[in-house]
């Protein structure tokens, strides 16, 4: 090695070392030139300037990582197998030059690094894997894939991300990944058992039958509805019914299972005591807006004894569950008493608001569902803080 090789070497191993602690905006050519046993006006006499270190920092280091790639790619067949590799690989670099990969990451920030011919190495580097992933795409090994350059971008963006939290929060190197990422990576573009647009347009199909059978059967009761009038007003054939259903009980025992998902979706808060009151008004908020279904569960499914092995009847479990799992918690900070009979408290929840809805139902009453929902909700609540005092006191 000629002398002037060994002075750019060691003004490069300087300056990777500055750059890297300080940041290169913070490091100076004084500080590079004293490490690399220089004087500052020596330096130029190898670059013009800073920036032309930091830039040839990361060109020789995406240099040689290319060299690496297309060797370790060569001989293996099959682009799944090499993609793999290419993954193991970029992992494996990203995870030994702790100092040149905190200067690669930073230096993005730099317009002119994509005008030097640092970037031109970088996507060399970067293209070997998006010729791997082409090839997998001809192959039909990758699917679900527009461009190679998108599966690319989300592999080297990925890398990046685990560098960046590896070299600032010490946390695992890139390379511990390898074999995850590559996991996540093919499950990204292998075809999946379901199209999900297709999924999409049966579940808009099944919520359109389950709203029009629930304003028939609320209409018209259970006897007077049947599956071609259903259809009729979901605007679709009466056997894209059966395709969902099996018949017309298996319709209407699916009715609460479409609903209470709505439901479910409101019903989490953080505080034991708020949680279960805004459940419980939750409740009564969701039949006061949908009388039809209020209707079909409260007069047609409360007795039918197949609803209660339905799915249908496990959202309801579900919704009972959060509220449980409230008691729970408040009893754990002392809110409830200790010696609360939960089921019996939920009799009393349900049972309740069955009756309360009934007149509302049969007779179209016009009262206050909402101001009733507080009320209901004020007085089972006070019964979990005052019921264990009051069995002791009976006692």
């Amino acid at each position: 090695m000629t002398n002037t090789e060994n002075k750019k070497k060691a003004i490069l191993q300087s300056a990777t070392r500055l750059f890297s602690q300080m940041g290169f905006s913070q490091a100076t050519l004084s500080q590079v030139a004293k490490g690399a046993g220089i004087t500052t006006s020596g330096i130029y006499n190898y670059f013009k300037s800073k920036e032309e270190i930091l830039f040839a920092i990361i060109e020789n280091f995406m240099s040689q990582s290319l060299k690496g790639l297309q060797e370790h790619l060569e001989g293996i067949h099959g682009a799944e197998n090499k993609l793999r590799k290419a993954i193991w690989f970029h992992c494996r670099t990203y995870s030994q030059g702790k100092k040149e990969i905190q200067i690669i990451l930073e230096s993005r920030s730099y317009p002119d690094f994509y005008e030097s011919q640092a970037y031109i190495a970088l996507r060399d580097y970067s293209r070997v894997i998006t010729q791997v992933i082409s090839e997998g795409m001809e192959q039909g090994v990758f699917h679900d894939l527009s461009q190679a350059g998108l599966l690319r971008d989300m592999i080297l963006g990925a890398v990046d991300h685990l560098a960046l939290d590896w070299t600032i929060n010490n946390a695992p190197s890139p390379l511990e990944f390898a074999d995850r990422l590559f996991d996540i990576i093919m499950a990204s573009v292998t075809p999946q058992d379901s199209d999900p647009e297709e999924d999409d347009k049966k579940e808009r199909k099944k919520k359109l039958i389950i709203d029009s059978a629930s304003r028939l059967f609320a209409a018209n009761g259970y006897s007077g509805t049947n599956m071609l009038a259903v259809a009729k007003e979901a605007g679709v054939a009466e056997g894209t019914i059966y395709e969902y259903y099996q018949n017309k009980e298996n319709l209407l025992i699916s009715i609460p299972r479409a609903k209470l998902e709505e439901l479910l979706a409101q019903m989490d808060y953080d505080a034991p005591e708020r949680n279960l009151r805004e459940s419980i008004l939750s409740l009564f908020r969701f039949y006061y807006q949908d009388r039809d279904y209020s209707t079909i569960l409260i007069l047609m499914l409360r007795p039918n004894r197949s609803f209660y092995n339905s799915e249908s009847n496990q959202s309801l479990d579900r919704i009972f569950s959060l509220m449980e799992r409230a008691i729970v918690q408040g009893q754990e900070k002392g809110l409830f008493s200790q010696n609360v009979d939960v089921s019996l408290w939920r009799n009393l929840l349900f049972g309740a608001i069955d009756h309360i809805l009934i007149p509302w139902i049969i007779f179209n009453r016009e009262y206050d569902l909402m101001q009733i929902g507080r009320e209901v909700s004020r007085l089972v609540i006070n019964a979990l803080q005052t019921h264990g005092s009051q069995t002791s006191a009976g006692g």
